[in-house]
């Protein structure tokens, strides 16, 4: 009797009494071969993953006006989202800049309650040029100024807060306590687009390569604005004194640091790598990958003075060459007067009840792409139409994609123009001056027409190369 009770005990002795007749076939389902056996122990297997952070110091000190490269550090099995960690130094002494962040503080110039502060955007405009490179070969080369128009018109409306909160395009409205703010913007993050993107790169099928990225930096002196807009390249540092005003509404006074005592820009490039599993690792190096990757042409256009000089009631008519290789998805374009580059209000486009053109078309061969239409479509209706999430500024859009991308869905061509193979691509408008009441010979503008391209990256027998530019 006790040896039957331990044989009940035993393990699977319950499956066993229940189970009348052969166990070998004891099944659930209507046949032998879709049926499954409940008490089976064996599991499907699934590539398992590890990521790991890392943080890459520049091979050079960065500093204001100056370039530094990163070795990108190829470590993982896949490749993903490098981004860059920056830390800008601030023209107020330890003290101050730490009670600048702090609630119930506020710090203005003595003369004029002037605030000074970062540029609105300060993580994509510190930068003039940003170039990523494979051994000696040039993958992407763009500016600050593009990337921020880019990342303006795509990506998700719900991560756009957040986007502009790590970037620093905080919303200063001029009031000179929220741009005073920005002089200590803290720690930014700005992600750079790579091939791959979200999904990543397979480096394990790449060994033999190295990557790295060039930083251009603005210098400092045009990376500042003030809350004043007649204050022309705006230098704090050249102020005599700053207020202090703290929370119990006492004040005391103190000196900026000298421009030369200014520290450097602390820079970091984060990079994320996963390791898979042997099995998948043997996989990637076995299969050839195809990925497809932008590539942003910039087309800088500078008017201005006896360009506005027509016939009266005639507003001038201008073509423009447009500079570009590759499968084109989209083009997408922004004017700035020089009055608001001198004040480094890079940011500050033509608002949409002043746009600075009357209407644009794009020709190939002579012949019209699109019509000929106003800032009504350009800046406002494909946005809507093409992207998740209207820009926030003027920038005008071509969009040649069928529609936006899903949530969480990996852009890829789904319509664009050769411009490989494009006879003639010409962007074609009439332009309007920026300020009627101003004379038109001090008025100037610059036209910033950026084409979007797709480009692709193989990676096959070891190596990854550029394949083909149609």
């Amino acid at each position: 009797m006790a040896s039957e009770r331990s044989g009940l005990l035993s393990e699977g002795a319950l499956y066993e009494a229940i189970s009348r007749g052969n166990k070998d076939f004891y099944f659930i389902g209507e046949t032998l071969k879709d049926s499954v056996n409940p008490f089976e122990t064996r599991y499907l297997r699934s590539p398992g993953f590890v990521n790991e952070l890392r943080r890459t110091i520049p091979t050079n000190g960065p500093d204001f006006g100056r370039s530094c490269e990163f070795e990108y550090d190829i470590a993982g099995d896949i490749f993903l989202e490098p981004t860059l960690i920056i830390n800008l130094p601030s023209w107020f002494p330890q003290l101050e800049e730490r009670r600048n962040r702090q609630s119930g503080y506020s710090i203005l110039a003595t003369a004029g309650n002037k605030g000074y502060g970062y540029t609105k955007g300060i993580a994509y405009f510190l930068f003039s040029s940003i170039q990523l490179y494979q051994d000696k070969f040039l993958l992407q080369e763009f500016s600050g100024d593009a990337l921020w128009a880019s990342r303006l018109s795509k990506g998700s409306l719900n991560s756009a807060y957040l986007d502009n909160i790590l970037t620093g395009m905080t919303d200063v409205s001029g009031s000179p306590i929220q741009i005073s703010r920005q002089a200590t913007p803290g720690t930014l993050r700005l992600t750079l687009p790579t091939i791959g993107s979200k999904r990543g790169t397979p480096s394990i099928g790449m060994r033999q390569q190295s990557f790295r990225v060039k930083l251009t930096l603005r210098p400092l002196e045009e990376l500042v604005e003030c809350s004043d807009i007649n204050v022309v390249y705006p230098a704090p540092w050249k102020e005599p004194a700053f207020t202090v005003s703290q929370p119990d509404a006492s004040t005391y006074t103190v000196q900026p640091i000298p421009r030369e005592r200014i520290g450097k820009p602390q820079i970091v490039l984060e990079t994320r790598h996963v390791y898979l599993d042997p099995d998948s690792q043997n996989e990637m190096k076995r299969k050839t990958h195809e990925i497809p990757y932008k590539v942003f042409y910039e087309n800088n256009i500078t008017f201005g003075g006896l360009d506005y000089l027509t016939s009266a009631g005639q507003l001038p008519g201008f073509t423009r060459d447009l500079d570009a290789d590759l499968d084109a998805s989209r083009i997408f374009w922004f004017f700035r007067t020089k009055d608001d580059l001198q004040r480094n209000r890079r940011w500050a486009t033509s608002s949409y009840n002043n746009p600075y053109y009357q209407d644009v078309t794009f020709l190939i061969a002579a012949r019209d792409r699109e019509s000929l239409a106003g800032p009504a479509i350009w800046n406002t209706l494909v946005p809507f139409s093409k992207e998740e999430k209207d820009p926030g500024f003027s920038i005008g859009e071509m969009n040649w994609d069928l529609s936006a991308a899903n949530p969480g869905h990996e852009p890829v061509p789904e319509g664009s123009i050769n411009f490989s193979t494009a006879e003639k691509p010409i962007f074609f408008f009439h332009l309007r001056p920026p300020n009627a009441g101003q004379a038109f010979l001090t008025q100037v503008v610059e036209l910033t027409v950026v084409v979007e391209t797709w480009a692709l990256y193989t990676i096959e027998g070891g190596r990854g190369f550029f394949k083909y530019s149609n």
